[in-house]
């Protein structure tokens, strides 16, 4: 193989865009193609490794994953040239990333040189030995070898791509667990690279902390189209005036919410709906963020609540008030879950007397989420069309309700949730992370609500939350925590906070008013 040519290759050859990564309505993350790179130092036997590798392979097939192996002396990497080769191999077969196994100890410049050739998140994991009884003729030192390949790799700053797991050194069962990990925190870090997401602003003015910096939301390779409301205001003139058709989306809106109030209102949340997707299409957009509160109602005569639902339950979530942060919180939430995700507050405190069963949890790590109706339907318990409370207090006070109708109301269903905002930190991104529970108890007010146990969220809420982040969050509905934080540190993001256990205190934290330290008389 001609070094010259390869390192030509390698160096230019620029993957193509994935045409699925504008991802059809009802797609929630992008798909991803895996390749596993196996490597072998001189001095051990290549065959320890091609059997590690092979036992690998098999059960990831009976795992259902499917992985790129480069075919030739490349799949195990012993030399410079098995490193550029494999990794000419992986960028031409449109991989999105790399799982790189140390079969023995492996050859640590070689390692690095091949994680510098790619710009793709590489997993590095190394064969635990597997038995005593092959110690003396089978051992391969990969616990010490995967030692010197990190320091190899840090040394070149290549630590920003290659994710190592908590447990690095793997049993071949271990190494597929750990690569299905691997395949949803790529999807993360693809979605985020290759999305585009549209803002309908500015932001009301009510709304300040949904301010954004721009830069730091390129930081992780998310792009952003600012448009106006009146972007949105003269597409749906341009709807009405053509007679585009809307009876399909009008039909389909009353088939999910038959308490839609007449014909003449389901057309004007039609209409808006229609225009939403034709943004969406014309710019390939991932998803979007809306003025909201309160001009649209007055320009648009309806609240945009049902169709931010019915959007982000097909795979395009809309975030409110035109919160940029909150909206790349939800894409990110998506990628993760797999499934839809909303746009809540961390609202409410719970009172004691809510529900008898709140005895059984700490009061102060309960919270009441909320928003004004955005959520999908299929996230809550007998949803209705209704109107936005707040709003007609202030808009149609003496009147029944009509601009302020669009609202989604209903508990939402049991489940396990992953709470998760990010936000500007300079030019970069700061983020957090909670996991918890929606209980299945009446939240006894208005809107889309539920009760939420999210351990640990007092002494978090005081001491991360407050002066870093603003109240809105996106919450999937899966527990994805592990997921996200892995992908925030490919991603590039400067901080991620999430609580601390009991017993640790926060910066700051003042441990003698919260009991970390006992005293004794």
């Amino acid at each position: 193989m001609n070094l010259t040519l390869l390192f030509s290759q390698a160096t230019n050859h620029q993957s193509p865009l994935s045409p699925l990564m504008f991802l059809p309505l009802g797609t929630y993350s992008p798909p991803i193609k895996l390749a596993l790179i196996s490597a072998s130092r001189n001095c051990f036997p290549r065959s320890l490794s091609e059997e590690r590798t092979n036992r690998i392979l098999d059960l990831s097939r009976q795992a259902g994953i499917d992985l790129f192996v480069p075919p030739g002396d490349c799949r195990i990497i012993e030399t410079k040239d098995h490193a550029l080769e494999a990794a000419c191999q992986v960028k031409q077969t449109g991989c999105d990333a790399v799982v790189y196994f140390l079969g023995n100890f492996s050859p640590e410049i070689e390692d690095a040189y091949f994680v510098k050739q790619l710009d793709k998140p590489v997993m590095v994991i190394a064969a635990a030995e597997e038995s005593g009884a092959s110690l003396l003729e089978k051992r391969g030192d990969a616990l010490c070898g995967l030692l010197s390949a990190a320091l190899a790799m840090n040394k070149r700053g290549l630590a920003s791509r290659v994710h190592l797991p908590e447990l690095p050194v793997v049993s071949a069962e271990e190494a597929v667990k750990e690569i299905e990990h691997f395949i949803n925190v790529v999807k993360v870090v693809k979605g985020a690279r290759n999305a585009t997401v549209g803002l309908f602003g500015p932001r009301p003015r009510d709304f300040e902390r949904c301010n954004y910096n721009i830069a730091s939301v390129n930081s992780i390779g998310i792009e952003v189209e600012e448009l106006g409301l009146f972007d949105l205001q003269n597409e749906i003139r341009r709807i009405r005036e053509k007679g585009e058709d809307i009876t399909a989306i009008q039909v389909d809106m009353k088939k999910e919410v038959p308490s839609i109030p007449d014909q003449e209102f389901g057309s004007r949340l039609s209409i808006y709906e229609r225009a939403i997707r034709n943004f969406r299409d014309q710019l390939k957009l991932s998803g979007a963020a809306t003025q909201c509160w309160s001009e649209q109602e007055l320009s648009l005569r309806h609240v945009p609540c049902f169709i931010n639902g019915r959007m982000a339950q097909r795979g395009f979530p809309i975030a409110c008030e035109n919160d940029c942060y909150s909206l790349v919180a939800e894409l990110l939430g998506q990628y993760a879950s797999g499934q839809t995700v909303g746009i809540l507050d961390i609202n409410h405190s719970i009172p004691k007397d809510l529900h008898e069963t709140l005895k059984d949890y700490p009061i102060k790590d309960m919270v009441g989420m909320f928003h004004c109706g955005n959520a999908s339907t299929k996230l809550l318990k007998n949803p209705e069309m209704k109107f936005q409370v707040i709003m007609k207090r202030m808009m149609e006070p003496n009147s029944p309700p009509d601009i302020t109708r669009g609202t989604i109301e209903g508990q939402f269903n049991a489940s396990p949730i992953t709470v998760v905002q990010v936000h500007g930190l300079g030019d970069q991104l700061q983020a957090y992370v909670m996991e918890g529970f929606f209980l299945d108890l009446d939240p006894k007010t208005f809107g889309c609500t539920g009760t939420a146990y999210l351990p640990g969220f007092s002494r978090f809420y005081r001491h991360v939350l407050l002066g870093r982040f603003h109240h809105h969050a996106a919450v999937a509905f899966a527990h994805c925590g592990a997921v996200l934080y892995d992908a925030f540190k490919l991603l590039g993001v400067a901080q991620v906070f999430t609580p601390l256990p009991e017993t640790v205190p926060y910066h700051g934290e003042n441990v003698f008013r919260n009991g970390l330290l006992s005293t004794r008389n």
